[in-house]
């Protein structure tokens, strides 16, 4: 079932290869193809990841430095909020809030 794909993800993106990224984002991608829309967040997180573990600049900026204060690197227009939107990921300016909240700021 999807939800199987989509948690399995969840559990797998905890690597720290590369290749331990692109997995579950292969993972959420199948989720999302038997039907578990809530698999679009992992699907776009895991492959942050993977671009942030080659030195590359994120696309969704749903990865943090240690510590909550930063997503750089982040091209933040290459994906716009009404896209971001359509796979249940926060605008970039909820995701800024939402760093706020969490450091205190």
């Amino acid at each position: 079932a999807g939800e199987d794909f989509r948690l399995a993800a969840m559990v797998f993106q905890h690597g720290g290869e590369p290749r331990d990224y692109l997995y579950p984002h292969t993972l959420a991608l199948i989720a999302l193809r038997k039907g578990d829309f809530g698999a679009s967040w992992i699907a776009a997180a895991s492959l942050d990841r993977y671009l942030r573990s080659i030195d590359r600049q994120q696309v969704f900026g749903l990865q943090f430095k240690p510590g909550g204060a930063d997503r750089q690197p982040f091209d933040d227009t290459l994906v716009s909020d009404a896209l971001r939107l359509q796979l249940g990921i926060p605008t970039v300016a909820e995701q800024q809030a939402q760093m706020q909240q969490f450091v205190g700021k």
